[in-house]
């Protein structure tokens, strides 16, 4: 997940940066007809990059819990207790050395994630229903609604 977040918030930077440098003529390189499209789609660039960032985060923390599992279950030798199943997975994964707020780490970077592919998808969407002609824009809309169907599901 850090890869594509990182991915993402590269592709958010730059068109951040294309919105923002103005060319020698004077006019920025993405043109918009009014100012609040173009403060809709950079609001939504800004949004996806904070949410990306904060996911790279927190892959990154969950990235070295995983390695502070296996590095301590290799150290002690654990068994974890018979009666685990009461406890739920903090049980399970605390007697492995991994404490209770992994859970949120996790959920955390894949919201993170979800919220700011969304606002991708919608910066597509609007930009090229601003600028594009029609039948680009419906054949974009129907690309996008058919690349959101698999972050629609994991969420379902």
């Amino acid at each position: 997940m850090a890869v594509v977040a990182a991915l993402f918030a590269g592709m958010e930077a730059s068109l951040i940066t294309l919105a923002k440098t103005p060319e020698p003529d004077g006019h920025a390189p993405l043109r918009f007809a009014q100012p609040a499209y173009q403060n809709t789609v950079l609001g939504l660039a800004y949004v996806a990059l904070a949410l990306n960032v904060g996911c790279i985060l927190s892959a990154l923390k969950c990235i070295d819990v995983l390695g502070r599992m296996t590095y301590w279950n290799a150290l002690k030798g654990t068994v974890p207790d018979p009666d685990w199943s009461l406890s739920g997975e903090t049980g399970l994964m605390g007697s492995f050395g991994v404490k209770g707020r992994t859970r949120l780490l996790m959920g955390h970077c894949f919201y993170c994630l979800f919220f700011g592919s969304l606002c991708v998808l919608a910066q597509i969407i609007m930009y090229v229903w601003l600028h594009e002609a029609m039948p680009v824009v419906w054949a974009t809309l129907i690309g996008v609604l058919i690349a959101a169907i698999p972050m629609l599901l994991m969420v379902w």
